[in-house]
């Protein structure tokens, strides 16, 4: 099994580019809305402070007025350009100035902080409303490319009947992932049993890519003691370590280059190997199915 699962892994390498793009097209449409919808809600909220300190400076000219003359006079205008520039920056005059200015609206303006902290409140939460939405899209997106490589990978073999193509296609990934994730957590907390847990997670994992690949291809000649033995869990256990293993040294690698472009080149990897794993396990349980079910021949 390890042998043909890397054979296959090496085979069908080129079709790492399916969830690439699918992942970078959903990527870019959900940076492209985020900075779209958030460049527009920036522009509504300057347009509503600008509005609003313009009607609260009229209510309160005097005093504005006054304040503006007040913190001009604080600088020496007129001398040398970069002793002023100095003063400027070492006396914080532009932050002291707008900070001033506004506490000066504030007590001359009735309402006038509680309709700025209300349109600075409503651009923050458009705002993480607009990046929930950027990720939800490439969550989408994942999953879509995930999808997309289980369907090209199982082109060939993939069962037409709904039950299964659910069984393959939705709650097998939903489990691994669900297991991943959960491991991830009790590994960070459990640090001293972290290979221990890590062994229980490749059986698990093996247990259940064996299990679903003979519950989707079973044609009653199979049954699942047959298939579900130690040394088959062993050997599904080897090739999830090795193939985990490359998609980590990978990583390492690219992450020594590049942080970003090590995570948009590793999801699309994670993607593929996981696919390709019980792709390889169900090859498996087909040739065990028609090694089974080959009549003997008969001798001449």
């Amino acid at each position: 099994m390890l042998k043909t699962s890397l054979k296959n892994f090496a085979k069908n390498l080129l079709l790492l580019f399916v969830p690439m793009g699918l992942f970078y097209l959903f990527l870019l449409i959900a940076l492209f809305a985020f900075v779209g919808a958030s460049a527009s809600d920036l522009s509504v909220a300057i347009t509503q402070m600008g509005e609003l300190i313009g009607n609260s400076a009229d209510q309160s000219s005097a005093s504005v007025t006054d304040f503006l003359s007040y913190a001009f006079a604080q600088i020496n205008w007129t001398g040398n350009p970069v002793e002023t520039i100095a003063t400027i920056v070492n006396t914080r005059w532009i932050q002291n100035t707008v900070s001033g200015f506004f506490a000066t609206l504030n007590q001359s303006s009735e309402g006038f902080e509680a309709d700025f902290n209300q349109i600075v409140g409503n651009f923050v939460d458009k705002i993480v409303a607009d990046f929930t939405v950027a990720v939800v899209t490439v969550v989408l997106g994942v999953i879509l490319a995930n999808y997309a490589m289980r369907f090209v990978l199982r082109r060939r073999t993939a069962k037409r009947n709904l039950k299964k193509f659910v069984i393959a296609h939705t709650l097998v990934p939903i489990v691994q992932s669900t297991l991943l994730i959960a491991s991830l957590v009790l590994l960070s907390v459990l640090k001293l049993y972290s290979l221990p847990l890590l062994i229980v997670l490749l059986a698990i994992l093996g247990a259940i890519s064996i299990s679903s690949a003979w519950l989707i291809h079973r044609d009653g000649t199979l049954k699942l003691k047959e298939v579900l033995t130690f040394k088959n869990v062993l050997q599904s256990m080897g090739v999830l370590a090795l193939i985990a293993l490359i998609n980590i040294v990978v990583a390492v690698v690219l992450f020594a280059v590049n942080a970003l472009f090590a995570l948009l080149l590793t999801i699309p990897l994670v993607i593929y190997s996981a696919n390709i794993l019980d792709v390889n396990t169900e090859s498996y349980v087909c040739s065990l199915i028609e090694q089974k079910t080959a009549k003997p021949q008969t001798a001449e």
